[in-house]
């Protein structure tokens, strides 16, 4: 596989998503603690409050079609582009209904409207004249969500904390949490890759605890890794504060590019970990004695490197150079990514 997107094409969209996104996120949040402060006034929340969550969500399902169809129309195979055949109308009605519905419903339409755009993506891309179609359901990501989500979230919370007032330590309440996320993210990836390409559904061949093993291990070397650079970075401060002779723009600095490091660490190689991982079982039925299956066969230290290197360039250039890191790491690993029709023999034949 291949991706031929470059950081010069992908810009553009990113100086958009940086001044219409996250300027109105920024406004939105000091609207939302305004509400929520000892102080508000007896009138509500001000206009502005609605109009920067307007600008705010538009923005946000704006960025997701240009970011997805550059993405998607810029993948190749064996020298042919997937070509993707969008209409901007279609996508805005599904975003306004479903906003709409899922307001009306109190969030229940919400797993829809995610449903609904992920179908629109798939279905309006294909390869060498055919079509993909997506095949999940609604109600099963809401089912999911509904177990992953709320009830760790909500039920369990108010359960625990405010009807039983409970003085369980906090920590226990988060591995909940996290080890509801696992199952969250396993699930979600199962439903996102139920695919359909001429007769073939692509689907993981992968077993639910097996693959909770997997990421669960993941996470539990991520959380390693930033207990341990917790503790450097707490010595580092310690240093700082009593070093009067360095510069206090050199200390922001390290302490920006400590908290960097210790918040993502482990991040690039968990990544490059998951995504062998669930690349080597993603695999197709067979038709006609015939399977598709998907592999990696990048090298996890070099990539790890590689990746951490844009990361840094990205922090230094205060994230100017964002788009040339995305291009650079998603023509990485694709091009490390590859697909193969293998002959199956059915036993018995």
């Amino acid at each position: 596989m291949n991706f031929t997107l470059k950081g010069s094409q992908f810009l553009p969209v990113w100086i958009a998503f940086f001044f219409f996104f996250l300027i109105p996120l920024y406004l939105f949040l000091d609207g939302l603690i305004s509400m929520t402060a000892e102080d508000v006034t007896a009138s509500g929340p001000s206009k502005l409050f609605f109009v920067y969550l307007f600008i705010f969500l538009a923005m946000v399902f704006t960025f997701a079609f240009f970011n997805a169809k550059l993405v998607l129309e810029n993948l190749e195979y064996k020298g042919l582009k997937v070509d993707c055949e969008y209409h901007t109308g279609k996508y805005i009605g599904i975003i306004i209904s479903g906003l709409v519905l899922s307001i009306i419903s109190i969030g229940i339409y919400f797993p829809w409207l995610i449903k609904n755009m992920h179908r629109f993506f798939i279905n309006g891309a294909s390869y060498n004249s055919h079509k993909f179609a997506f095949k999940g359901k609604g109600i099963s990501l809401f089912q999911m969500m509904t177990l992953t989500i709320f009830v760790p979230f909500l039920v369990v919370g108010f359960v625990v904390f405010t009807l039983l007032q409970s003085n369980i330590e906090i920590w226990i309440y988060e591995v909940i949490v996290i080890s509801l996320f696992v199952v969250f993210i396993y699930l979600v990836f199962n439903w996102m890759t139920n695919i359909r390409y001429k007769n073939y559904l692509i689907k993981l061949d992968i077993g639910f605890f097996s693959a909770m093993w997997k990421i669960g291990l993941e996470l539990i070397m991520a959380a390693i890794f930033v207990f341990i650079f917790k503790w450097l970075t707490f010595v580092t401060n310690v240093m700082l504060l009593n070093a009067d002779f360095f510069p206090e723009a050199g200390k922001i600095a390290i302490e920006l590019f400590l908290a960097v490091l210790t918040a993502g660490f482990y991040f690039p190689m968990a990544f490059i970990r998951l995504y062998r991982y669930f690349t080597e079982h993603t695999k197709s039925n067979i038709v006609e004695g015939k399977q598709i299956s998907l592999g990696f066969d990048g090298d996890q230290l070099t990539d790890f490197l590689f990746i951490w290197g844009q990361i840094l360039l990205t922090v230094i250039t205060f994230g100017i150079y964002y788009p040339w890191t995305f291009s650079k790491i998603a023509h990485r690993v694709l091009s490390q990514t590859f697909i193969k029709t293998n002959e199956v023999t059915i036993a018995g034949r």
